[in-house]
């Protein structure tokens, strides 16, 4: 299943306050001092290089990778107001809406493919993934973020004095009778993901997304759990030390035999 409507309409209706968020980087702190850092700190080396970003946004990575020595910088995103915000903005990069699960480029066009934070909001991801893989030439690499299946195995734990969540098993001394909180191995849907009425999910184990992944053709070259900069710490301090301990995202980098 594709991106659903609700997710789309979301970023389609607020695609201006969408962008002035990733653009300002005390904001958008999971991006500038988290997950953007560690995707960049991976990329290869793109001195000439045709290059494709998948789920581009407003175009702040297409264009990170045109200063970065791509030679042809392009990215797709299937909301047509973030590609008219993204044209505007990066004139030396090209921008299409499309579906990532039906990327309309030849055979072996790339010779790099990005995305970051963009294949979870499919259900299915080896379709996209076989998309990403048919593009690319071979020996080439891809490098894709995702939320991190820990992060949403948990189960909101509210009461009238807190709020966070959890995953937990407890045996009841008693009566042995056992409560299991949390699920990490069975995929679900998360709707409502930044908050109420909001984007939908889909959470899945490493497992589940390693197997994705090879039956789409790749191999696994690296998996990286980031680590926050240093810089979160005096911005988001509650943010830092739970990133310390606990993932909101996971990085694969793959590699096209």
């Amino acid at each position: 299943m594709s991106t659903d409507d609700k997710t789309l309409n979301w970023y389609q209706n607020r695609a201006e306050k969408y962008t002035d968020h990733v653009r300002n980087p005390d904001d958008s702190v999971y991006h500038s001092y988290y997950e953007k850092p560690a995707m960049y700190a991976l990329l290869p080396d793109l001195q000439g290089k045709k290059v494709l970003s998948i789920g581009c946004g407003s175009g702040e990575d297409s264009n990170y990778l045109k200063l970065k020595g791509a030679a042809v910088s392009v990215g797709i995103d299937l909301s047509s107001e973030l590609i008219k915000i993204a044209t505007k903005t990066y004139p030396d990069c090209e921008f299409k809406t499309m579906n990532m699960e039906k990327l309309e480029f030849a055979d072996k066009s790339f010779d790099f493919v990005y995305s970051s934070l963009a294949i979870h909001y499919l259900e299915d991801w080896t379709i996209a993934l076989k998309e990403a893989y048919r593009v690319r030439k071979p020996n080439s690499e891809f490098l894709f973020s995702c939320n991190h299946p820990v992060r949403f195995a948990t189960e909101t734990a509210d009461t009238d004095e807190s709020w966070g969540y959890k995953i937990e098993v407890r045996k009841n001394k008693i009566t042995k009778a056992v409560t299991i909180v949390g699920d990490y191995m069975t995929k679900k849907k998360v709707d409502d993901a930044f908050g109420k009425d909001t984007v939908t999910i889909w959470q899945l184990s490493v497992g589940q997304i390693s197997n994705a992944i090879h039956e789409a053709g790749f191999l696994i070259q690296k998996i990286v759990e980031p680590l926050p900069l240093e810089g979160m710490k005096e911005i988001k301090p509650e943010s830092y030390k739970r990133l310390q301990k606990i993932p909101e995202f996971i990085i694969f980098k793959l590699i096209k035999i």
